[in-house]
Order: C-alpha cells, then sequence, then structure tokens
C-alpha cells in the first residue's frame, strides 16, 4: 500500500510541475515536501534521509522530485556542487606578501568575516567576505565587497581575496598574489571568473549594475559591480549544465516517450559531445579564447560541432611533465589510453554526479583492469614509483595517474590526467608560474575534430584569430599583431563580415576580437587604425561600456576632446555606478583650465568609489585652491587614510 501512496505522489508531483515548469513555483514546493516525507531514501555515505529541503538549490528541485537519490549524491559529494556559495566563517589569520609587504589580515565578529588590507606606509583598505569560490577539497577563495572605510556602506563591488585557504595548510597568499605585477585587493570578481563555478545569470542578480534596458550579463559595468548580496543568490551548477534546460522534459515526461525525453543523456551522445561537456571547465590552457561571451548553462553547442568552435583554447606544442590546476582535458588527450580508444571520455573513468573521493580508487581501478591486465614485477613496490606507500592493493592509480603539485597553484596535489605507463615521480614544491610556457609554441587544443574543419582559407583566418587573441592574452604584442594583419583593415565593412568556417564563431562578429586588435594596434602606434577597431566592437555591441571607456581614454590622448566627452557621456548615463567615465571627466577638465568641472568629476567619482586614496587628494587640492578649507580637509584626510604617504615627496 506504501508504494501505491508513493506513486500516486510521485506522479501527482510529475503532472503539476510539468505545469508550473521548473522556477520552484508554490506547487513545485508543496509537492517536493510531500515528496520528500515520502521515501527515505538513502544518500552516497549511506545516511537516511537525504537532504534537507531549504538545502536544496532552486534550480535542482523539479529534479529532485523524481531523482533523488541522484541530486542527493551530487549534492552531498561532488566539489562542483559546493563550489560557489555563502562565505560561512572562514579561520582567521594573517599572511604577508614578502615582495610587497602588504598584510592581509582575515578575521570574524559578529558583523560578518572581514579582509583588512594594511600596506606599509600605514594606508588601509576594508573588504567585507561575502563569498567563497571552491568547496574546500583542495581550496577555498574568498570574494569580498569593498567597504567605505569612513561609513562602512558596501561599495557592491567585489573582488577576490589576495589571501585563500588550503585544505589542510591553512592560509597562503593567492596565486595571482604571487606575480609582480599582482592587482592586489583589486582583483575583480566577475563573469568571467564565476563561468565554470555558476549557471546563474549574473546580469539578472538583484545588486548587478545592468545598462538600461539590458538583461545581459556582459553588460553589467563595472564588470565586478554584482552587489554585495550576490553571493546569496548565486547558485553551484545544477542538472541544466550538463543535460540542458529541463522545461521539455517536465512536459514529456511520465508517460510514453517517443523520440527521446526532452533532455541530453550524456552517455547516448558521441564521445566528443560528452568531452565537451566538460572541457567547458576542464581545459584551460595557457589561453582560452571564449566567443561564446555566455556562461555554461548557455552553451548550446551545434550537436555537430565540438565546444573548441565558440571556445578555443591554446596549449603548449610541447608538454612537459608539469601540469596546470585546471587541464584534465588537456592531459588527457597526451595518453595512450586516449590517443589508442578516441571513444574514451571523462564519463569512461568518472561518475559525473559522484565526487572522485565518495566514488573511491577501486571504482578507477576496476576500469583500468577492463582493458588492461597488471603486468608489474611484484618486486617493484609502489613506493620506488611514488615514493609513497600504496592507497590500493593493485596500485594502478597511485602508478599511472601521478599526483603533483600543479604549477599554477602552489601547496595543492592533483591527479595529472596525463596516464603513461611510465610516470615522472611526483613533485610537491613545483616553483609557481600562470602559464605553462609563456614564450613557447602554441597550438590550438584539438582531440580529432577541428583540423578538417579548418582546412581551407577560412579556416586559416580562424585559427589566426584564436592565434592572435591568445599571443596577445600572453603578452606576445608583435606576434599577436601579424595574426590580426590577416583580417581586413579595421573600420571597415569588410572588417565585420563574417568569414569562418560552418558553425564556427566567427571573429569578425565578436566584440572583444575587435577590441583586442585594438590593443595591439594601439601599443605599436597605430592609433587612428586603433580607433577604428575599437568602433567596430561598438557596432556590433553599443551597450559595451568598457570599449567606450577606451576609446574615450584614446580619443582625448589623441586630441580628440569633443569625441571623447560623448563617450564618457554615454557611459556616465548607461552606467551611473562607474566612476571611469568621471576620472577621464576630470582629466579632461584640469587640461582644458576648467578645475570646477573638475571638482565636480572628482566628487562624482570618490562618491562612486571611495578607495581611490589619488582621486580624494586631488580632490582636496582643487577645492582648498577654491577656499573650501573644511571640505579640503576632509578630502585629504581620506587621502591619507588610505595611502599615508601620498603627499610625502
Amino acid at each position: 500500500m506504501k508504494s501505491v501512496i508513493s506513486s500516486a505522489r510521485r506522479l501527482t508531483a510529475l503532472l503539476a510541475l510539468s505545469l508550473a515548469g521548473c522556477g520552484g513555483s508554490a506547487p513545485a514546493e508543496e509537492l517536493l515536501e510531500a515528496q520528500q516525507g515520502a521515501k527515505p531514501g538513502r544518500d552516497a555515505a549511506g545516511a537516511a534521509g537525504g537532504l534537507d529541503r531549504d538545502r536544496i538549490p532552486g534550480s535542482m528541485r523539479p529534479c529532485y522530485v523524481c531523482h533523488r537519490e541522484v541530486v542527493d549524491t551530487y549534492l552531498r559529494t561532488h566539489g562542483m556542487a559546493g563550489g560557489v556559495g555563502k562565505v560561512g566563517t572562514p579561520p582567521p589569520g594573517v599572511v604577508v606578501n614578502p615582495r610587497s609587504d602588504n598584510r592581509y589580515e582575515i578575521s570574524t565578529d559578529a558583523r560578518g568575516a572581514w579582509l583588512t588590507a594594511t600596506f606599509p606606509d600605514g594606508g588601509k583598505r576594508v573588504q567585507r567576505l561575502v563569498g567563497r569560490v571552491g568547496r574546500g577539497v583542495f581550496d577555498t577563495s574568498w570574494v569580498g565587497t569593498e567597504v567605505d572605510l569612513l561609513t562602512g556602506e558596501d561599495t557592491g563591488r567585489l573582488f577576490f581575496a589576495p589571501v585563500e585557504t588550503i585544505t589542510g595548510h591553512g592560509h597562503v597568499l593567492s596565486p595571482f598574489e604571487l606575480v609582480e605585477t599582482s592587482p592586489g585587493l583589486d582583483e575583480a570578481l566577475g563573469e568571467s571568473c564565476l563561468t565554470c563555478h555558476t549557471d546563474t545569470d549574473l546580469g539578472k542578480l538583484a545588486g548587478a549594475a545592468v545598462a538600461e534596458g539590458s538583461e545581459s550579463a556582459r553588460h553589467v559595468f563595472p564588470p565586478n559591480a554584482l552587489g554585495a548580496s550576490a553571493f546569496e543568490e548565486i547558485e553551484a551548477p545544477s542538472c541544466s549544465a550538463c543535460h540542458g534546460d529541463p522545461a521539455a522534459h517536465l512536459e514529456l515526461m511520465p508517460g510514453p516517450v517517443h523520440g527521446g525525453i526532452g533532455l541530453d543523456r550524456l552517455g547516448e551522445q558521441p564521445a566528443g559531445r560528452q568531452r565537451d561537456v566538460c572541457a567547458r571547465c576542464h581545459l584551460q590552457g595557457d589561453a582560452r579564447i571564449d566567443l561564446a561571451g555566455a556562461q555554461i548553462a548557455h552553451l548550446a553547442t551545434p550537436r555537430d560541432l565540438p565546444l573548441g568552435a565558440r571556445i578555443p583554447a591554446l596549449v603548449p606544442a610541447r608538454q612537459g611533465d608539469d601540469f596546470r590546476f585546471v587541464g584534465q582535458l588537456e592531459r588527457l588527450a597526451l595518453s595512450a589510453c586516449f590517443l589508442g580508444f578516441p571513444e574514451m571520455t571523462c564519463g569512461t573513468c568518472h561518475d559525473p554526479h559522484r565526487g572522485v573521493a565518495a566514488q573511491g580508487l577501486e571504482s578507477f581501478e576496476a576500469t583500468c583492469a577492463g582493458c588492461h591486465d597488471c603486468s608489474r614485477d611484484p618486486a617493484l613496490e609502489v613506493a620506488q614509483v611514488t615514493g609513497e606507500q600504496a592507497r590500493t592493493a593493485t596500485a594502478c592509480v597511485d602508478c599511472h595517474v601521478r599526483r603533483s603539485q600543479p604549477f599554477d597553484l602552489p601547496h595543492v596535489r592533483s591527479a595529472d590526467h596525463f596516464i603513461r605507463r611510465r610516470a615522472p615521480r611526483p613533485e610537491n614544491d613545483v616553483p609557481h608560474r600562470p602559464f605553462a610556457d609563456r614564450e613557447g609554441a602554441l597550438e590550438i587544443f584539438d582531440d580529432g575534430r577541428l583540423a578538417e574543419r579548418l582546412r581551407g582559407p577560412g579556416g586559416e583566418r580562424w585559427r589566426s584569430g584564436v592565434m592572435a587573441m591568445g599571443l596577445l592574452i600572453l603578452g606576445r604584442t608583435e606576434e599577436a599583431a601579424r595574426h590580426f594583419e590577416v583580417f581586413p583593415a579595421p573600420g571597415t565593412a569588410a572588417a565585420r563580415a563574417a568569414s569562418a568556417p560552418a558553425g564556427f564563431v566567427p571573429f569578425e562578429t565578436s566584440p572583444i576580437f575587435h577590441r583586442m586588435r585594438a590593443r595591439s594596434l594601439i601599443v605599436t602606434g597605430r592609433f587612428q587604425e586603433g580607433e577604428a577597431a575599437l568602433s567596430d566592437a561598438l557596432a556590433l555591441d553599443p551597450l559595451a561600456a568598457g570599449v567606450l571607456i577606451e576609446r574615450a581614454r584614446l580619443r582625448f590622448a589623441t586630441g580628440d576632446v569633443a569625441g571623447a566627452f560623448a563617450d564618457s557621456q554615454t557611459v556616465i548615463d548607461d552606467y551611473p555606478g562607474s566612476e571611469e567615465p568621471w576620472e577621464l571627466r576630470a582629466a579632461m577638465a584640469e587640461r582644458l583650465g576648467r578645475p570646477d568641472v573638475a571638482v565636480e568629476a572628482f566628487a562624482a567619482s570618490t562618491e562612486r568609489w571611495p578607495s581611490n586614496a589619488v582621486s580624494w587628494y586631488k580632490l582636496g587640492l582643487l577645492l582648498e585652491q577654491r577656499g573650501e578649507s573644511e571640505r579640503a580637509r576632509r578630502a585629504i584626510e581620506r587621502a591619507r587614510l588610505l595611502q599615508p604617504s601620498i603627499d610625502r615627496p
């Protein structure tokens, strides 16, 4: 009788969800509650009961009604499921950067968690920690919003903290803080940082600074102006990230299925397409060119095209023995297993719904045994190969999937997916570097599906576009410029006419391509062509505030004050929370001898971004000249609070 009642409840839930959609409506919430009470179930660890309803992300609740065990397992064990979230209570601690002497302290009190930066001259900045990236399997990156030191108000701008927490090790400097040109507290966190950690549309966050009339996340400006409450709304990747929008599935189920279930069953897809689902987040390369401009849930790549047609990645032409933290597919493609069996996918070894630790080494070794008989000499001990004791009886994974430190993430050890018969001994103190081979030869990552499609003039030009943008990212400007030259002259109709192979995203219709081309031209002194390239980008995306700011600065530098004024005004009108156009307006006023306009501009800039010591100081000096002594005193005090040495010789 109980099973009949459970089945009836399940059927009722499905019917209601098919009418209500997948948005977590009131009927869906009520039916989920009823279904939870109907079936105790067990999670991956064997504990009865499943998850509390409040712990199930809203986007996954419709799936949970029928796929409770799968959702339970994913949420409890998988790193992706907890890869982004609220800050919680980070452990207190202090880290000092020996290169800059910047002191970073994480602390907590009744009001929340805080990051306080103290600089060598005694200056200070404070950010309230509001989120985290990473579940803590390896490490946790902290996210803060800048706080006005005097008012205590949040700015709503989000930044990666220059301190992160390595599991089992404690607080360390974040990788970006290890390079000489580190931005310190100004490492902005925006869509490009979160694209693999969430399928939430960032442009729809309550606090996102979106242009008037725009609902797209790419039109948030500044890009990190997502609001202090962003991590209360952002969800980790849900079922739809890999399976697609469940709406059609809910309409079709339950009942007879003819022609599919309205969702992708990944195991039934071609091997290349299965790998593409994982490659969206597990293939980084030394340069990754996102022509799709969208988060993972919105990457509906045509079924007959590889993901590389939309998000190509450049990898070293000559691979070394070390590896990057997010380079699993890049390394797997080097393996004899993959080269000898192109139908191999990530799912060949991994259960996509279960974390690696929960799946267990025995599961991976059973996969190895499906193709290989162990030929290890009994006299050869695992410790002789790896330096550590074997973790299982057969030790396939220990010997052939090297656990070592990635070159771009110190203090952790992860699996090198280059599976080898004789893998090098693990290294645990690899000197940090952000790129595998910054100066070496590069090639477009190809698992065997791109080369044939790129034959011919259109394909060669597309290849040059990838190389141009990738080399520019690596700072190899002269090489990049040569690849940009194969495209029609900027500012012409031909410059925006698509020439890519069928189905590939053409560079000519990509605003980011024209913006990067402009940077290449400007660096080499070709200012007029650079402005034309920026205009090409704006012709394709008129709301691209960053491009408008770049063109305004270029116009101002080359004497076109009217053009610079017009571009900055457009940003002021469309993105009223941004300080950048006001900073440019202040510089223009100073050059034109208009201190009254400069005062207005600096006041507007510091109101929007109160952590700019230089702008506060310049505002104070201008106010002194106008005889506004009290207002000038307050402005200069603000500057000295942030940077006490600002007026020292």
